[in-house]
Formats: C-alpha cells, structure tokens, sequence
C-alpha cells in the first residue's frame, strides 16, 4: 500500500486522481490531500489534477510514502514552441565536444536524450587505430554486420554494413552513409578511424521519415575530426565552458559547512556538542526512545561516534540499529556510503552484497559491488560484474534507454581494468585531471548540483522533475542513481561545489556521496569519498571546495 500527501506546494489538494497505470486501480486524494492505493514495484502511479501538470512515478521496493508537489501547467504558444526548438539545437551545439552522445547531422545536431528513436552513438575514441572502418563501427555495437553488397547504379560492389531491421529479413538492406554532410551509398572505406571524432546509427524506419527511400537499410553518421562541430566563444578558439554559457556570477547566500550544523537534528547537534563519550551515549539513548524505528538516526549517531570517539563505539550503534534497516537496501547502502568515506571498504563490501541481494535487476547494483570488489582487491569479480552487464545492454537483454548510463559504465569499466593493467585505453593527451562521481541514497531525491569555476562563474546541474523528467524516468526504470562530471586542466584555481536540496519524497534526508577522482585515468590516480546528509532544503549550501589546475568542460 503506498500513501502520501499531494500539494500545490503549500496547501492541500483534494480530488486529485491517483491511477495505478499497471493495474488500472484508481482513487482520489481527500481534503487534507491524502490519499492510499495499491501499488507493486516497478508499477507506474499516474497523478492528474485540472490546471496542474501531470506526475507519473516508478514505485520501488523501499516506496511505502509517495508525498507529491503538483505544479501548474504552462500552456505554450507555437511560437515559443519553436523557439525552444532552436534553443535545444544550439544547447547541442555547444556541447557537442564535451558530451559524446551527441552526433551532427545535416538535419541538426541529434542526441539519443533528444530523439524518440533508439539511436546509437559510438565516440570515436572507442576504434582501434589500424583497423578498417566497417570492422570498427560493426565491432562497437550489436545490431551492425559486416556483409558483401552490389551497387546496380553505379557498377560498385564489395563489403558494406546492414542494421538490424534493415529491409526484410530475405532482401537486407545496406545502410546510406553520411560523412560530415554528405551522402554515399557505397561505404566509405577510404576513411581512417583515427580520423572519426563520433558514428551515430539511425534505424531505417527514422531514417526513411528524414532521408527517404533510399535510407530504407538505415544510415550511418560518420563525424570526422577535420569538420567543424559545436560552438566557440566569440572572438575565441576556444569552445564553450558549460560554466560560462551565460554571465553566471553566484551572488547568493551559500550556507557554509559550519551554518548547517545549526540546521541538523536536535539529537546530532546535543551529541555532537556533549563533552565526554558518556555523556554522549546517555543522549542516543535518551533519544532512541522515540527513533528506535528511524534507520537514518543510527546512521547519523554513528558517523557522529566514529568521527568523536572511535570505530569500535560507533559500530555498537550500528548493530542495536540494523534490525530496522538490513532489509532496506536505501539504508544498507547509505551505510556502504559511509563506510567507503571512512576507507573501511570491506565492510562497504558487505553492505553492497546486501544491497545486490536486495536489487539484483538494478544496474547500481552492478557498479557498487563490482566497484567495492576493485576495493578490496578482487579485480577479477570486478572485471565480470562489469563484463556482464555490458554484454547484457549490448546484446539487449537489459534496456538501454539512457546514453549517459552506458557512458558513466564504460568509463567504471576502463577505470577498473586500467588499474588491472589490462588495457591502456586512453593516451597522455586524451586524459582529464578530475572526475567527480556523485551518487545519491534516494532515487527520489531532488537536488541541484553548482559547479562554481575560479571566477566565480557557475554551472547548475538540476536533478528535478520540472527540469529532466526523462532521464529521472530512466534512473527508476533501469535503477540507478549516479552522475559524473569530467574536468581537464586549462582553468587554475579554487572549484566550490554547492548543493541545494529540494527533498524526496519522503520524510527522510538523502545521503549524498561524492568520490573525487584526481590525475583521472593515469598511474597517479587517487580517489577520496566524502559523504553528505541532505536535510536542509531550499539553500544553497556548500560541499566541498578543491584546488586544481582544472577547468569544468563535461557533464554527464
């Protein structure tokens, strides 16, 4: 049974319907706006209310309170629609260098975040130098073979590729290709992989609506690393710093680490200030009374005694406390955050078998166990988890309806396997200095992430439903709760990153957990965990300052 609150924000709304789209199962909302329903994980809950934009939810495994904000619905004018359009297309153009899931066309820049077809992208990056063109592009994805074709119009003949579903399953048809603008039937094979900047692969169902007939086999863009993509300053070489799309100066309040002590549970800041480990245990116990039940008050009383008074009295708290959460893999894994922060990674490699027991279906799963064993010195069990699940997104059996997942696992996969010295993917030249990987406790949690460059210009990156539904809709379906940011080192100074917190959906915090890779992809390369509560919302507060010849060019 799932239950909740929903709101304009503020007040109550009564009869909104709530509809169960998986088993049809209906109910409307009360007075006070509160509602229950029927509801099994991975079903959908459809919230609809007259003048209010229209909520759709995932139910998980740990949903037992959906408490839901409606906001009003903002009819648009075609003209604004179209404007949209062009702004959309201009946002590609400006990362097309720094985001490789996007691929330009002669119908506009394309991105499977942006298109209503499966398109596949590959980084050119990806191809081994030496190898021919056709092997190359058929090798990096499933769905694309090598085969032999003749061309009545113009007498050609020899080895093409066909897509999947190109023509009928007795007359295949070869794919029409596109390199930088212009069309070829018979295949490029004249082109040297280590000149391919990204191939994009449009089915030939989409590709017929935009090319036409002769399209019928699907089309293949091919972007070389000799045209023109994306945009630059003005009256600059350089492309476009995300933190520098528009004149962002931050000039409001940021909540320092030390403010937000004040903001944390009365039971926190009376432990945090007692003055002797007896006089702190006598508070936790005063007030376990009352949050006996409340996973999240053991998780913060033992962070508080670890750091106060030392590993073994912070581990008392977590065995009283785990009865009320070993079964809630929200909890245990926040718990790994904490022990990944704390470097005690066999005991955040427990906690991550719980969590993949719990959750074996979420591809998180997957990259925390497989991460934890590289942790403990298991490359090998690493290695597979990861193999594994690639091989089942490749081959399809998993859905692939993020670009940007695909991306943060192959760049999981490189790291372990470089670090194994099993390959040697990326050259001097080609490596950043840092990767911020964020990972979040609560798949409902919204939040925006700032990233704020030395002149004090930002980047905001929104995880809200109101900003990217979309891919908040893929993070639930595929299950997986992370991003990772990629800096190189042309901008010098001091980086702050802040957060502001909009909570979930839920009366609880979100734990967020930050690993900070620095000489990113190299044999230098560290790696620090810090771990944050999440409780204040609505101010912008402050994670983590760094200093590092680094510039912010990449988000994914």
């Amino acid at each position: 049974m799932i239950n909740g609150r929903v709101t304009d924000g503020e007040s109550p709304l009564a009869n909104v319907h709530v509809t169960n789209l998986t088993t049809d199962t209906k109910t409307l909302s009360n007075k006070q706006g509160a509602y229950n329903i029927l509801a099994s994980p991975r079903e959908e809950l459809q919230f609809t209310y007259v003048g209010m934009d229209t909520i759709t939810i995932i139910v998980e495994d740990v949903t037992r309170i959906l408490n839901i904000a409606m906001r009003p619905k903002v009819e648009m004018l075609d003209e604004v629609v179209v404007t949209k359009k062009i702004s959309k297309q201009r946002n590609l153009a400006m990362n097309y260098l720094t985001d490789s899931s996007i691929v330009n066309s002669s119908f506009g820049y394309l991105s499977p975040a942006t298109v209503a077809y499966h398109l596949k992208v590959i980084d050119g990056k990806e191809f081994r130098p030496g190898s021919d063109v056709l092997s190359a592009i058929a090798s990096r994805r499933a769905g694309i073979r090598v085969g032999n074709y003749g061309n009545y119009n113009t007498g050609q003949s020899g080895r093409t590729l066909f897509l999947r579903g190109g023509g009928s399953i007795g007359n295949p048809r070869p794919a029409l290709f596109e390199v930088d603008g212009n069309i070829f039937t018979d295949p490029p094979v004249w082109l040297d992989v280590s000149n391919i900047e990204r191939v994009g692969i449009i089915p030939g169902i989409q590709a017929v609506w935009r090319y036409g007939h002769i399209a019928s086999g699907g089309v293949v863009l091919i972007n070389t690393k000799n045209s023109f993509h994306g945009l630059r300053e003005p009256n600059s070489s350089k492309y476009y710093d995300r933190a520098k799309l528009r004149d962002n100066f931050v000039t409001g309040k940021v909540v320092s680490r030390s403010e937000l002590k004040y903001e944390l549970p009365t039971y926190v800041q009376e432990m945090e200030s007692s003055p002797s480990f007896e006089k702190a245990l006598e508070i936790y116990q005063k007030y376990q009374q009352d949050f006996s039940g409340v996973p999240y008050f053991y998780l913060d009383t033992y962070a508080l005694f670890f750091e106060k008074f030392g590993e073994s009295h912070a581990d008392n708290i977590i065995k009283e406390g785990m009865p009320f959460f070993e079964s809630n893999p929200v909890w245990i894994k926040t718990l790994a955050f904490m022990y990944e922060s704390q470097s005690r990674f066999n005991k955040a490699h427990q906690m991550y078998k719980k969590a993949y027991l719990l959750r074996p279906d979420y591809t998180q799963s997957f990259i925390d166990l497989a991460k934890s064993y590289h942790a403990i010195g298991d490359s090998d069990q690493a290695n597979s988890l990861l193999a594994r699940h690639a091989y089942l997104i490749d081959e399809g059996f998993i859905s692939r309806d993020s670009t940007e997942l695909a991306q943060m696992i192959g760049r999981e996969i490189a790291d372990i396997l470089e670090k194994h010295e099993q390959v040697n993917s990326k050259s001097p030249l080609e490596q950043f200095t840092t990767r911020l990987v964020f990972e979040w406790s609560d798949s409902e949690a919204e939040f925006d992430l700032q990233f704020v460059n030395p002149g004090n210009q930002y980047f905001n990156w929104k995880h809200t439903m109101a900003e990217m539904p979309e891919r908040i809709q893929s993070e639930k379906k595929l299950g997986y709760s992370m991003a990772d940011f990629l800096l190189d080192d042309e901008l010098q100074g001091t980086w702050k990153i802040n957060a502001t917190y909009y909570g979930n959906k839920q009366l609880a915090p979100t734990y967020l957990k930050v690993s900070i890779y620095r000489n990113y992809s190299s044999k230098l390369q560290t790696v620090e965990t810090k771990v944050y509560r999440l409780g204040s919302k609505g101010a912008n507060q402050q994670l983590f300052d760094f200093n590092l010849p680094s510039r912010f060019v990449q988000s994914k």
